[in-house]
């Protein structure tokens, strides 16, 4: 598995000192927020970076979670993202994050953010762990950022190619010969 990295991007020290800086941008901002907040992860490519990000937060919580899929079986182009698996608490008058792991095309992006302001939260944030900014479409609103990548297909970290080596504790850009 780790012959088929080319090479690693972000390092595990680099992926923990940028989730605690992140959760200390994140707490300063909702830091008025007396009800708490409540996050929602996309799965399953986030569930790493929620459960690091999460554990940074000392504000009261509750987690919800939306299934959306861009990318089917071994490809590494997005196709068109379709919401699956649901399960979110009340978000009518909420505090509202949403935890996403890359801001690629937007597509996975802008359907939840459109999904969860039909539940009216009093606010709407977006924390991206990754966002490839060549490709980051200007319709699609990010309000925290871990890192900006180039335009390669990473694995790591909770992302994954066909459903392998979300295990690996940094993030990496997947070889070449990999590519469907």
């Amino acid at each position: 598995m780790v012959g088929d990295i080319d090479r690693v991007l972000i390092s595990e020290a680099a992926l923990a000192e940028r989730v605690t800086s992140l959760a200390a941008e994140i707490e300063s901002a909702y830091a008025p927020a007396a009800s708490g907040l409540t996050v929602v992860t996309v799965m399953t490519g986030a569930v790493v970076f929620l459960a690091d990000l999460i554990r940074q937060l000392p504000c009261r919580l509750e987690i919800g979670y939306i299934a959306v899929s861009s990318y089917a079986g071994p490809v590494t182009t997005p196709g068109l993202a379709v919401a699956g698996a649901i399960s979110l608490p009340e978000l009518r008058d909420r505090d509202v994050l949403i935890v996403d792991d890359i801001l690629d095309t937007g597509g996975t992006l802008r359907l939840v953010q459109t999904r969860l302001l039909e539940q009216n939260p009093r606010s709407l944030k977006t924390v991206v762990l990754l966002r490839k900014p060549g490709k980051a479409p200007a319709d699609v609103s990010v309000d925290f950022v871990g890192f900006d990548v180039e335009d390669v297909f990473v694995v790591g970290y909770g992302l994954d190619y066909d459903g392998q080596y979300r295990n690996l504790p940094y993030i990496a850009e997947l070889g070449s010969r990999r590519e469907g």
